[in-house]
């Protein structure tokens, strides 16, 4: 219903809600009137010689009284029309704030449409310019014949992602998470720019050679963690175990190449602890402020790394995957992941992958 209604239904009932408080006040008025008749009446009663002009004194006060009373039951209609009325008043100024705020919207929604068009219509003639000078250009220079040479393929956005779980009373679904993070991809828009390679059971060496034989972009690790710390794996079969690797060495660790990553993803628990250090070695984190369950580390990393792929910054990825964890029912876990990056990021506009690949 469109806020004018709700308005003229508003102004409806504020009138009968006025006219109402005239009835009431001159019900009231009546009804004080008749009572001070009546207590005149046998006033006059008592004070009378006659017994007969006595009765009539009290028949009259009786009759003042009656009317007295009647005056106050339609005083007190009025109150409960009123109040029944001012309920009604209440609920329409509801609606018409709901009104007036989704016609605020759409016009917001339309005046945005109209730039977006005029942006395209601008963007249209430039290129439509550009054209027109690019032809003027060659029919001004002479013909000449080139040996045509294929455009270099675009890099792809190389992800190494690094899964440990060495702790048997504790164990991890890493295989759950990265199936449903494979499965993902497989459907983005960008999906042919994407080299995901998983490391397993990964090891602090596992992490070193990725780092040489990937050069990896984004650097991811599901597994345990504390407080300035992860837990690799220790590579035995026999006795597995955790091998912990504290961020001051993984900050050097990280460091240790010509090509350090542009994104570290720490998808472990109580990882954001103590994580300012690793800005030495990469420009933007990811880590979790508290304990993370399966579940909510599996929704996060597959919404996160979908909206990666579709050419999302990796802000708006981060809030997409919060969004996805609301809508899993996580609400609580919605808040564990966070981001960090230098002063001199702003991952608000940085893409990781686009139709023509690496943009970090």
């Amino acid at each position: 219903m469109l806020s004018t209604s709700y308005k003229s239904q508003i102004d409806t009932l504020l009138k009968r809600v006025a006219g109402l408080r005239d009835d009431q006040r001159r019900h009231s008025e009546a009804s004080f009137k008749a009572a001070q008749n009546a207590q005149r009446k046998r006033e006059q009663a008592a004070k009378s010689r006659s017994a007969s002009s006595a009765r009539s004194y009290l028949q009259q006060a009786d009759q003042d009284t009656r009317n007295a009373l009647a005056a106050e039951k339609r005083a007190n209609d009025c109150a409960k029309k009123i109040a029944d009325i001012e309920s009604q008043v209440t609920s329409k100024q509801k609606s018409l704030q709901n009104a007036l705020k989704q016609e605020s919207d759409r016009a917001d929604q339309a005046l945005a449409a109209k730039q977006r068009a005029s942006d395209r219509e601008t963007q249209r003639r430039r290129q439509d310019e550009l054209k027109h000078a690019r032809e003027l250009a060659k029919l001004a220079r002479p013909e000449v014949r080139h040996v045509m040479v294929p455009a270099p393929q675009p890099e792809k956005l190389r992800i190494l992602y690094l899964t440990a779980n060495p702790d048997r009373e504790q164990p991890l679904r890493t295989e759950a998470e990265v199936s449903s993070v494979l499965r993902e991809l497989r459907g983005t828009k960008y999906r042919d720019h994407i080299d995901l390679q998983v490391r397993p059971a990964a090891t602090p060496k596992d992490l070193l050679d990725g780092i040489n034989d990937i050069r990896p972009h984004v650097i991811h690790f599901s597994g345990h963690g504390d407080d300035g710390l992860l837990a690799f794996d220790n590579a035995s079969l026999d006795e597995p175990d955790s091998v912990i690797v504290e961020f001051d060495l993984l900050a050097e660790l990280l460091n240790a190449t010509d090509r350090p990553p542009t994104l570290l993803v720490m998808n472990a628990c109580r990882t954001l602890h103590g994580s300012d250090v690793l800005l030495e070695a990469v420009p933007v984190l990811i880590g979790m402020e508290d304990s993370v369950g399966d579940a909510a580390a599996g929704v996060f990393a597959t919404q996160f790394y979908s909206a990666i792929a579709s050419g999302q910054p990796i802000g708006v990825a981060l809030r997409q995957a919060k969004v996805a964890l609301k809508l899993a029912l996580m609400k609580q876990d919605a808040e564990l992941p966070q981001l960090i990056s230098r002063e001199d990021v702003d991952t608000e506009r940085v893409s990781l992958v686009s139709d023509q690949g690496v943009s970090a």
